[in-house]
């Protein structure tokens, strides 16, 4: 079963990359476009070149979006050109069972080539003639102009089946595929009909659909005429003359098997009345005419192939004025997963008399095959409302293999200018009786065949017709009266009778009589928008239910008590809600009238107001609240512990009723407290709730229930959570009251927020001695240290100064710095360092240019190299901020130049003047002087 599509795909090295592109799209689009329309086809593409490859077989069709990209991703084989080799290789791997084919299915293999074959080893026409072949309807594309050449044009001849050229296309290039689509996709979902010479009138059947236009004139669809193009005979009695409508000759070839009178209808306007007929299998996709004064006024287009739009029509007057409103189309054919079916709404536009599509009418029904809009009749107003009401036959619903009956109608109920698109109520066959097939497969209304004044639906099925009976459709006028009409404040004692009553409003006359049996039950709820309930009945419940014998009108009488205690407490100000449910139970099988049903359109709930009695003896109780709020100006996380913010508010006016502050505040703030004076209206706060993701808000009461004429001062405070806030953080205050024309006060505080953290800058050494006698080129180390806490990631700059020139002279290179301050005759290089940990080393390696330093330095000078710490003080806040600064200093050291000579020459006299003296002591002491002994 089915149909089967084989794209054979040229991927031989002939064919640009981007026309292969335009190839594959042309093969995704056309598959897209069957796939929508025929949704038991399979596909399967095989391309060709050096190699034949199979891209994906018929299995590999359960998925259609994945099926489509295997498409787009397929890549080109390029090289040779072995068509027949590829039509052989579909016959043995693609057509078989094992790759996804069935025996019974059409076949179909288009092949798409941009020129003859080359380098094949398989003959074209052994393939051909293959009894494989046999069954297998081929289409040829060729694609430029190759196929000028006879040998190319009748290879494509003959891979296309057929003894003319009807399955052979040509294109100029790739672009133009496209144009195929369309033609190609007519050609391969197949349709009814017959092939043959051209017949008129001789298998007309005339009379297939009837319609009566007056009392004179008769409406035949003739679905055989002109080769069952079809066409509508209007019929006159009085003169016994027929006039015969169709489609213009010019649309003949697509009119051809098109059933035109399928179904016919009479549309009443204005300006006479219009002739429509369906014409289901027009364009495939089905067509429906309409005719006035014997001329061909508008088309309505089906939009799906095999839908058979067009099969059944159903005017309908929704207002009963005699004017149709609406045109109802029946596509029972429609198919998303199987044929469920789909009715098409039409609005008949009074100034051109012409139709405009509205709406669709679906339901989710139970099979895929139900044809839902199989039939489609107007049935009168059966639900009273003044409205025409509509049924829609689904004849083939819940048929299973092992089900004795089967079929549905969807009662759709009309609307002022319209039909509501939910259906009211569904009848099942196998609800009515057991064996019941196709119900539902004719329908008619207008007939009362009780005669209870209601209009009864006659549904047809298999060998069986059934008159289902219309029930009365009933809805009750609830109003409840309050005596006294408020409650009285501060009274506990207070009672309040309430008298409810139900007023019956049907088309048909509700009466005691006729419903002996029949009762209303009902169910009232107290106070049901409030958690504590502030009114109980006598039996100290809230709830309460009863019923009433039906009848024009009924009433019942309840007594509500206001709660023992203070009834102040936490609201009596806003209106008690009482909610009034009812329904309506038949305790009587058999009776001789249909019991009635509740209304689906009319509500079966009821909300009462019951207001509380102020006491300012005024109509309305007019306050002036006056908000004053003052909150801290800066908040530094990680320093603030606690937020304050200070609330006035004074009341110079009436009593405030239920008077409510809402604070909004970031999740950061944690909520700790209330802080007022006793002597001043109490102010009581609820559990915070979060508002969004990031803000969270408290109700506070203030001075509950009544905030009189007095001022009340306040503090809330809050705990300052260590954590990131979000930008724009803020506080909002807002005070309500339900007092009657009251406006909201509302302040809001914007947030400075800083973070704090604690950085010290140290230095291991204090001081450095350079020795320039030398004149040498030295590196020095400064070395600063950061210690502190920085939990925020608050980004620390260190900005440290070296001194590298001095009266015009290098005295010092940093490496690998940037940016310069000059200070006094001393010009410096500042260097920056910035850093996000809690503690850092940070080390600036200067090189030192001493060859010239004796010339301007002295000995014992200092230069500093100071260190500073910086960061952005709009965002954080240093602590300890007098540790931010420190400085390493530089002294320069020079030895002296010590001169030997004048030493040596001052030694030199000094020995020789002691010489001198030495020698003259000795010689006064007469140590030169010679003594002789006599011998």
């Amino acid at each position: 079963s089915g149909t089967e599509i084989a794209f054979v795909l040229d991927g031989s090295g002939s064919i640009e990359p981007e026309d292969f592109e335009r190839a594959k799209g042309f093969i995704h689009k056309m598959m897209k476009t069957l796939y929508e329309k025929c949704f038991e086809c399979n596909f399967a593409v095989v391309q060709y070149g050096f190699e034949i490859r199979t891209e994906f077989d018929l299995r590999e069709n359960w998925d259609p979006r994945a099926t489509l990209q295997k498409v787009l991703d397929i890549v080109q084989v390029c090289n040779v050109t072995k068509t027949a080799s590829a039509m052989q290789h579909v016959l043995d791997s693609i057509f078989t069972e094992s790759h996804g084919s069935h025996k019974d299915a059409a076949k179909v293999m288009i092949v798409l080539t941009d020129g003859e074959i080359l380098l094949d080893e398989m003959n074209l026409t052994t393939v051909i003639n293959s009894p494989k072949m046999a069954g297998i309807k081929r289409y040829a594309i060729g694609v430029g102009d190759a196929f000028k050449k006879t040998k190319a044009l009748n290879e494509l001849r003959l891979i296309a089946s057929g003894p003319d050229d009807a399955n052979v296309f040509q294109v100029t290039n790739y672009s133009a595929l496209d144009g195929l689509i369309s033609t190609l996709q007519q050609s391969i979902i197949g349709i009814e009909g017959t092939q043959g010479d051209a017949l008129e009138y001789e298998l007309a059947q005339a009379g297939f659909n009837v319609q009566i236009l007056d009392k004179r004139v008769l409406i035949f669809g003739a679905v055989g005429a002109f080769d069952w193009s079809g066409g509508i005979l209007l019929y006159d009695l009085a003169t016994k003359t027929a006039v015969f409508l169709n489609e213009s000759k010019e649309e003949a070839q697509q009119a051809k098997h098109s059933y035109l009178g399928y179904s016919v209808a009479v549309v009443h306007t204005e300006y006479g009345p219009l002739y429509v007929a369906g014409a289901p299998r027009h364009s495939m996709s089905g067509k429906v005419f309409v005719f006035q004064d014997g001329h061909l006024k508008q088309t309505l287009q089906g939009e799906q192939v095999g839908s058979y739009f067009g099969s059944e029509l159903c005017p309908v007057d929704v207002n009963c004025d005699g004017v149709t409103d609406l045109l109802l189309v029946g596509a029972p054919f429609y198919h998303i997963r199987g044929e469920e079916g789909r009715v098409y709404v039409y609005r008949l536009e009074t100034e051109t008399g012409s139709f405009t599509l509205k709406e669709h009418l679906n339901v989710q029904v139970t099979s895929p095959f139900a044809r839902f809009g199989f039939t489609v009749a107007s049935i009168g107003d059966i639900n009273g409302d003044g409205y025409e009401d509509i049924a829609v036959g689904a004849p083939l619903e819940d048929q299973l293999p092992n089900s004795s009956s089967f079929g549905s109608i969807y009662i759709f109920n009309g609307d002022k200018d319209k039909i509501k698109s939910s259906f009211s109520q569904r009848v099942k066959a196998s609800e009515i009786s057991s064996g019941l097939q196709y119900f539902g497969q004719s329908i008619a209304g207008g007939f009362d065949f009780t005669n209870d004044g209601l209009q009864d639906i006659t549904v047809g099925s298999l060998e069986n017709v059934i008159v289902l009976r219309s029930r009365p459709v009933v809805h009750f006028l609830t109003s409840v009266r309050f005596n006294p009409d408020r409650i009285l404040i501060f009274q506990n004692n207070s009672l309040v009778t309430a008298e409810l009553c139900f007023n019956a409003v049907s088309a048909v006359p509700v009466s005691q009589q006729e419903f002996p049996q029949l009762y209303l039950f009902y169910t009232v709820d107290l106070d049901v928008k409030m958690a504590k309930r502030r009114v109980q009945f006598e039996d100290q419940n809230t709830t309460t239910s009863g019923k009433l014998l039906v009848s024009e009108h009924m009433c019942s009488e309840l007594q509500l008590y206001p709660l023992v205690g203070d009834p102040c407490d936490f609201d009596c100000f806003s209106s008690v809600f009482l909610r009034v449910k009812h329904e309506v139970l038949n305790k009587n099988d058999h009776m001789e009238f249909a019991a009635p049903v509740l209304d689906r359109y009319q509500p079966s709930e009821m909300h009462f107001q019951l207001p509380y009695k102020k006491d300012c003896n005024k109509t309305i109780c007019a306050a002036q609240l006056t908000l004053t709020t003052q909150i801290q100006k800066e908040l530094v996380v990680g320093y603030t512990k606690e937020v304050s913010m200070k609330v006035s508010l004074m009341n110079s006016g009436d009593n405030s009723y239920m008077t409510t502050m809402i604070l909004n505040y970031p999740r950061t703030l944690h909520f700790k407290k209330v802080t007022f004076e006793p002597s001043s209206p109490a102010v009581h706060c609820g559990q915070p709730a979060p508002l969004t993701s990031a803000v969270l808000s408290c109700n506070c009461r203030i001075g509950y229930p009544v905030f009189k004429k007095t001022t009340v001062n306040f503090s809330v405070i809050w705990q300052l959570e260590e954590s990131i806030f979000q930008n724009k953080s803020s506080i909002t205050v807002n005070i309500t009251n339900i007092n009657e024309n009251s406006t909201i006060l509302t302040e809001e505080h914007v947030l400075d927020v800083r973070y704090a953290f604690t950085a010290v800058l140290t230095r291991p050494v204090s001081s450095m001695y350079v020795n320039i006698s030398e004149g040498l080129l030295e590196n020095k180390e400064f070395r600063f240290n950061i210690n502190g806490e920085n939990r925020f990631n608050a980004t620390i700059k260190l900005q440290i100064w070296v001194p590298i020139n001095i009266q015009g002279h290098t005295i010092m290179t940093v490496k690998n710095a940037s940016g310069t301050q000059g200070i006094r005759d001393v010009q410096y290089q500042s260097v920056h360092c910035s850093l996000q940990s809690d503690g850092d080393n940070i080390t600036v390696v200067a090189e030192l240019s001493l060859s010239n330093a004796h010339q301007f330095l002295k000995s014992g000078s200092a230069l500093l190299v100071p260190g500073k710490i910086t960061f952005n003080k709009e965002l954080y806040l240093g602590l300890e901020e007098e540790n931010h600064h420190a400085q390493i200093t530089l002294i320069f050291l020079k030895d002296e130049v010590f001169d030997p000579l004048p030493t040596i020459i001052r030694s030199c006299f000094g020995g020789l003047f002691v010489l001198v003296f030495i020698i003259l002591l000795l010689w006064k002491c007469g140590f030169f002087r010679r003594k002789y002994r006599a011998m």
